[in-house]
């Protein structure tokens, strides 16, 4: 078997996926030792006649911005590097098509993407971008530079996540190579390809209509500037089902206009605008469509994929392993340190407070003040609950190591045992022996190395449950302190939803972190409004930002959407149960702008917690009220998941 495949450098090449103009992608997996790291989608930039050089020099700011670039819709654990010679980049292995490769197949199958899908699977790449842009590199917003369907994956979850970032000046310094030229072209801004000193936030949104164009009508953009104007008159939908819309029309010519100034000023503006069409009524986008979408385009090729990874996952390596050359250090261990954990965590909370501050600061008014103590309590238990998870996910992760080295042990000592006293026991030399004696006190060692990480973590855990709590009493005796209490937040009806309480509860001080869902307060009449000092002064308009313990009304649900979940956690083993806690933006028109996860499922569930945002942004209320005008406040929704497999 181990001839079956090739290695490169500290990867085991395990099945190629797909080459193209930049090189081949393939499913990989990281060795260490006599196993695997982690699987992983590798991209070999290998084409013959890159100009590798260029990329290797950017190898050391792709692996920067991938620290510090933590969110749903970008790869995760992206790492850089360069093989004998050769520049690669990888990250976490997830069921997922490239997006090229995707797209490819629904024109040869005849099977049209629907529009619902096209833009979803576009808005999630805007995401991607725009929290891209919270982070500075070299003192400006990131963009990413060289946005290609080659550099994309779809989940078949229903997820779309982008890679590359970082790399796109080496990637740019090789659009003078034929086969770069030719798969990029369709879906680079016309200033890159006049070799513009630096891509901008403008180009990226260029490429973003560029791919949605290919998604809609089949084809990708004609390169030069005269075919694509001629594309771009009277585009029409792939297999001659009709004109495009004239709403999505309108975003298409605006995103591929020419002119950079025309175009949307960035992934955050273009995202909005498209939320607007997504979400006014005409269409129903959601992640399960999109996974059902991948399912039947793919249903043979997933079965078969979960197939070959299972059986992967379980190969001996040894043959194939090489220790990191002196020179070149091991790259970081799955489980991060305290300190280094921490800067990650910190660093994902500064991206989405970055995003949000950046859409909220982008209105024309100034945006009124907001409560500096909720704020930091806000920041606080989103980095306790990140903390949290990052430990409850390696705590898992050791679990099950520790099972799999017990069940390496316990194997080699029956098979010493056997040898020791059967029949075979005299065809195996002394020397024989020996090595199966060292390879049985090295598998003791290494499960008593998991043994003691593990009960390092589980102390971890205890000390940072500690110092949430002592954080919960400083702030409940801070709040004591002020003249008036009032709720800091409104919990929605849960999917299985709660006994409704017979009456109002009093005012109370904030929540510890729960273990269950926290109480959820019912909504104020709309007559009956809440006394409270706003500090905001009588200059308050309709559509302004309102801090949630300053509004007079708060919110009420007037239409629930429940919960779809993907088909694939249906039929779950295992029962699933636990309770999402969403922080989403009302609107003065009763829509939810944005709605993003506070605390998730534990054990993680991204599916679970995505379905659940996908379900809040459906959400109807009537709005907040401030001085007699709707305003926009910040909430929080709580989902209680509950899951029983199939009898």
């Amino acid at each position: 078997m181990a001839d079956t495949y090739s290695s490169f450098g500290k990867f085991l090449l395990l099945k190629q996926r797909s080459q193209d103009g930049l090189g081949t992608l393939w499913r990989a997996g990281e060795m260490e030792r006599d196993s695997f790291r982690r699987i992983v989608w590798l991209r070999r930039f290998d084409q013959a006649g890159l100009n590798r050089a260029a990329l290797a020099a950017e190898t050391a700011v792709a692996n920067q911005v991938s620290q510090v670039l933590k969110a749903t819709n970008v790869v995760r654990n992206s790492v850089c590097g360069s093989e004998d010679g050769v520049p690669y980049v990888a990250w976490d292995y997830v069921p997922a098509q490239p997006l090229d490769q995707l797209m490819a197949r629904a024109a040869s199958e005849q099977f049209p993407i629907a529009i619902d899908n096209a833009l979803l699977i576009v808005e999630k790449l805007a995401a991607a971008l725009a929290a891209a842009t919270a982070v500075e590199l070299q003192g400006e917003a990131l963009v990413h530079g060289f946005l290609v369907p080659h550099l994309v994956m779809v989940g078949n979850d229903g997820e779309a996540m982008v890679a590359g970032f970082g790399l796109a000046r080496g990637l740019r310094a090789n659009l003078d190579r034929v086969a770069v030229k030719r798969t990029a072209a369709p879906y680079l801004a016309p200033e890159v390809l006049a070799n513009a000193p630096a891509a901008t936030r403008r180009s990226d949104v260029y490429s973003l209509g560029a791919i949605l164009f290919q998604l809609l009508c089949g084809q990708p953009l004609p390169a030069d500037p005269v075919g694509r104007a001629a594309a771009l008159e009277h585009p029409a939908l792939a297999f001659d089902e009709g004109p495009v819309p004239a709403d999505v029309l309108a975003i298409l010519a605006k995103t591929l206009s020419p002119r950079p100034d025309d175009r949307f000023a960035s992934a955050a503006d273009f995202k909005r605008e498209l939320e607007k069409l997504l979400y006014g009524g005409a269409y129903s986008p959601t992640t399960f469509n999109l996974a059902l979408f991948m399912d039947r385009l793919y249903r043979n090729e997933i079965e078969q994929e979960d197939r070959e990874v299972q059986r992967e996952r379980a190969l001996d390596v040894a043959a194939h392993y090489q220790p990191p050359k002196a020179d070149e250090p091991e790259a970081p261990p799955s489980a991060p340190s305290r300190t280094g954990m921490l800067a990650a965590v910190i660093g994902g909370v500064v991206v989405l407070l970055g995003v949000i501050g950046y859409l909220v600061l982008s209105r024309p008014a100034s945006p009124p003040p907001i409560d500096q103590d909720a704020q930091k309590k806000m920041l606080q238990e989103l980095v306790n609950t990140q903390v949290a998870r990052a430990l409850k996910e390696k705590e898992d992760q050791l679990n099950q190591e520790l099972q799999s080295e017990k069940a390496k042990t316990e194997e080699l000592r029956k098979q010493l045992a056997t040898q020791k006293q059967g029949p075979a026991a005299k065809q195996i030399s002394p020397e024989e022996q020996q090595q199966l004696q060292r390879e049985l006190a090295a598998r003791e060692a290494e499960q008593k190395r998991k043994e003691d990480e593990l009960a390092k973590v589980k102390q971890q855990q205890e000390a940072e449950a500690a110092k949430a709590r002592q954080q919960q009493a400083q702030a409940r005796a801070k709040l004591a302190l002020r003249p008036t209490a009032v709720p800091t937040a409104i919990s929605a009806p849960a999917v299985v939803p709660p006994a409704a309480p017979t009456q109002a509860p009093a005012p109370a001080a904030p929540p510890q972190a729960p273990t269950a869902p926290p109480a959820a307060a019912p909504p104020a009449p709309a007559t009956a409004e809440v006394p409270v000092t706003t500090g905001l002064g009588s200059g308050v308009r309709e559509g302004d930002l309102v801090d949630f313990t300053q509004v007079d009304v708060q919110p009420q649900n007037l239409v629930e959407t429940k919960v779809t979940l993907p088909h694939t956690v249906m039929f779950a083993r295992s029962p699933i149960s636990g309770y999402v806690i969403l922080r989403a933006l009302v609107n003065e028109k009763g829509g939810v702008d944005q709605a993003q996860v506070l605390r998730g499922l534990q054990p993680p569930r991204p599916e679970i917690d995505n379905a659940c945002i996908e379900a809040a942004r459906q959400n109807r209320y009537r709005p907040a009220m401030k001085d007699g005008k709707r305003v926009k406040t910040w909430i929080t929704v709580t989902y209680h998941i509950v899951i029983q497999p199939p009898r």
